[in-house]
């Protein structure tokens, strides 16, 4: 019953605030609740989390409406509206300044609405540009990430990043007023670490760490020497050797791109297309990548067999890998925790076995047949064990008739499941090694199966990261 009356008292307070008249059309309004006082969260590590957001009084509200309509009245006794204002050339219905950060808030017109609609058709009208001209724009920045010029060289690998890691432009911030965010432009050496799993040799790896916009963060290792970033001369080995030219010599709180501002590299986007900017890029490279999942799916056999419900979770897989690309994430449950923590000790497993094999390689390749290399041990005996113990679980619990026999049949089950996860842990701690001597030829091979084992495993950490 009383949740009822909640339910009734929502709806009176929506159909009562939640629309708007706009141009003669009903439209529905997004926020009209106003924040209660409380304590400041703000996004990430927050300098100012802790204070106290105070009450909005009617006095400090600004209200926009039609010169012949209306003013909504303020039931608040004793008090009345800041300010009346007649403005059709903006969106928000309300407007009043917080305490906190001293920024505007709006009351504004809902997703649903077709103001929305009509912006949302914007962005994918600039978006739909630039895919006609995204190749010039391409051999443009891939040209001068060789250029002698410093300047122009760091303009064109932040074009590079924008466009293939899809990272937004980022500016100076000051961390006493609001969270140290980053982006392209603001990249300091300390979010680059160049070979993250010390591999050695030829290896173009690079781990970016680093609180993006509304602190989430971005977290990934970039293999500037794989396929995705150097065929069709995607020239992802030269970004690598432009970010290592950056960082030399530099201290770990001191810019990547010394020679780039924010202003710079959006006056650069704006004189290639009129309205270019790194957003746009993003919509572009989120909206192809989306098209092109919906495609694989589609060219699959059985497609058309698929029910609506199965055809919206292919959707969603697709919908996935956009959100991989854009860093969007949401909050996971223990359960997911739980689960990317085994993941990710797989993960480091896996990079250390790779690294191992890489040693193989070398001490083969500089000693040849002499080589002593480490061999897989022999799991028959702890399998053995592990199953003469499930064997003998069983049978106790068949047998069990007493409480202290099924307490101690119990107690045998769990000895032997732990025997169990010890023989799968041996086997997998192991599985990059060989029974017998490999040749180099075996151990190249493996260090590939390697690599496509762990870019398989990060993917699979993104995805249960990702919405």
């Amino acid at each position: 019953a009383e949740r009822k009356v909640n339910k009734d008292v929502k709806n009176t307070a929506m159909f009562k605030y939640g629309y708007s008249l706009v141009d003669g059309h009903l439209e529905k309004v997004g926020n009209y609740n106003m924040e209660p006082p409380g304590a400041f969260r703000g996004r990430g590590e927050h300098p100012k989390m802790g204070k106290l957001k105070q009450r909005v009084a009617p006095e400090q509200v600004m209200i926009n409406v039609s010169e012949c309509a209306p003013v909504p009245i303020c039931n608040v006794p004793g008090h009345a509206w800041g300010e009346l204002r007649h403005d059709p050339t903006v969106q928000w219905l309300c407007q009043w300044t917080e305490n906190i950060n001293n920024q505007n808030k709006y009351m504004q017109l809902a997703a649903q609405s077709s103001f929305k609609g009509k912006s949302d058709r914007s962005k994918y009208n600039k978006a739909a540009k630039l895919c006609g001209n995204i190749d010039k724009i391409r051999a443009d920045y891939k040209k001068n990430l060789t250029n002698k010029s410093q300047e122009k060289r760091q303009l064109a690998t932040a074009m590079w990043v924008i466009d293939r890691l899809a990272l937004r432009v980022g500016g100076e911030k000051d961390t006493d007023e609001e969270a140290d965010t980053v982006g392209c432009c603001s990249l300091r050496v300390e979010h680059l670490k160049f070979d993250p799993n010390a591999e050695g040799d030829d290896n173009k790896e690079i781990e970016l760490e680093f609180l993006g916009k509304d602190s989430m963060l971005f977290k990934q290792t970039i293999d500037f020497g794989s396929t995705l970033y150097t065929e069709n001369n995607g020239m992802g080995e030269q970004v690598y050797k432009n970010f290592e030219r950056f960082c030399t010599k530099k201290k770990s709180t001191e810019d990547v791109f010394d020679d780039l501002t924010p202003s710079d590299l959006n006056a650069h986007l704006k004189s290639i297309m009129d309205g270019l900017t790194a957003k746009v890029f993003r919509t572009y490279n989120a909206s192809k990548t989306l098209q092109d999942e919906l495609l694989k799916t589609e060219k699959r056999v059985g497609w058309k067999r698929l029910t609506a419900a199965e055809k919206v979770v292919e959707y969603n897989n697709a919908n996935r890998e956009v959100a991989i690309l854009c860093n969007h994430q949401r909050s996971v449950s223990k359960a997911q925790v739980a689960a990317l923590d085994g993941l990710g000790t797989k993960l480091e497993t896996l990079k250390l076995q790779k690294k191992l094999l890489k040693k193989i390689l070398k001490k083969i390749t500089s000693q040849g047949d002499d080589a002593k290399i480490p061999l897989k041990k022999d799991p028959t005996k702890m399998v053995a064990k592990a199953t003469k113990a499930a064997d003998k679980a069983k049978t106790m619990k068949e047998k069990a008739k007493t409480k202290e026999e099924k307490i101690a049949a119990t107690e045998a089950t769990e000895k032997s499941k732990v025997m169990k996860k010890a023989v799968a842990e041996a086997k997998f701690t192991e599985m990059h090694l060989w029974a017998t001597k490999p040749n180099k030829t075996q151990v190249i091979k493996r260090i590939e199966m390697w690599t496509e084992k762990i870019k398989k495993m990060e993917m699979n950490i993104k995805r249960i990261e990702m919405w």
